[in-house]
């Protein structure tokens, strides 16, 4: 069922980019839109991508069929707060965070909300950031992680599942724990380790910025999303803190045994953790 009108709150990459997409997908229905920056919405309405801009968050939002939360993800737990009561009974609520515990418990505190909301999750970002730098393009594929409330209906699932299907994206449907925990490893983690090794290596480079001069494939490779949102990933790890931190607990475990092992000198020790290393890389899903 194609929907007749879906709302935004917040206009940033994710959200612009979903935005953009729907528009493209389905060019005849209204988008709305809410966000901080003015400038944004007048280029949104510029680009032909919305079809209004709003000035709050409340009763414009109403008559939606979808409403995607799409700002940072400690600030959507604040929207939700202003949205309970305005629901009806075809409406979807559901998100673009990273982080899904944060905005399901809140979500549980209104039982208006909860029979409507279903989590979601693109798993489409970069670096980059703003809805300058959103398009389309970048929901082709994706994984797009979907969590169900407690209370959600198969039919509110399939619908959900179909809209991001026309998107063109492959959705994946898990409990918000399992999610969190998942993207810790794959997500959070890398992007903590990537600034920390643009930490090293600006305290250790010398007057010169050799280390600079001479970065190339590797290092750029591995350090490409330390310059990613720092308003964003702070509320990342926030929200995601416990997960992170014992996942950093184990990484750093790991760093201890390999900086022993290099340290004597263990024979084989190097070749067997890349062996290890390339065996699982090479059997992850393409």
């Amino acid at each position: 069922m194609i929907p007749e009108k879906i709302g935004f709150i917040g206009l940033g990459h994710i959200g612009g980019s979903v935005a953009k997409t729907v528009h493209r997908i389905y060019p005849d229905i209204q988008i709305v839109a809410y966000d901080t920056c003015r400038a944004t919405l007048d280029a949104a309405l510029s680009d032909g991508i919305i079809t209004e801009a709003l000035d709050q968050v409340g009763k414009g939002f109403s008559d939606c069929n979808y409403i995607y939360l799409c700002a940072p993800v400690l600030d959507n737990a604040d929207y939700v707060r202003e949205l309970s009561g305005i629901l009806h009974d075809d409406m979807l609520l559901t998100d673009v965070g990273s982080v899904k515990t944060g905005i399901h418990e809140q979500i549980q505190k209104y039982p208006d909300l909860e029979r409507h909301f279903i989590g979601g999750h693109p798993m489409a970002g970069s670096e980059l950031t703003g809805y300058a730098n959103s398009s389309a393009a970048i929901m082709k594929n994706a994984r797009y992680v979907i969590t169900p409330t407690a209370k959600t209906t198969d039919a509110q699932l399939e619908r959900f599942k179909a809209l991001i299907c026309d998107m063109k994206a492959n959705p994946i449907v898990m409990d918000y724990a399992t999610h969190d925990k998942t993207v810790a490893a794959i997500s959070h983690l890398p992007h903590l380790i990537s600034t920390a090794l643009v930490k090293l290596v600006s305290k250790h480079d010398d007057s010169e910025k050799h280390m600079q001069m001479l970065a190339a494939g590797s290092f750029r490779d591995m350090t490409r999303v330390a310059a990613s949102s720092p308003e964003m990933w702070d509320q990342i790890c926030a929200s995601n803190s416990e997960d992170i931190s014992a996942l950093l607990g184990d990484y750093i475990d790991i760093l201890s045994e390999i900086k022993n092992n290099i340290d004597n000198k263990t024979p084989g020790y190097v070749n067997e953790l890349f062996e290890m290393s390339r065996e699982y890389k090479n059997s992850f899903r393409k």
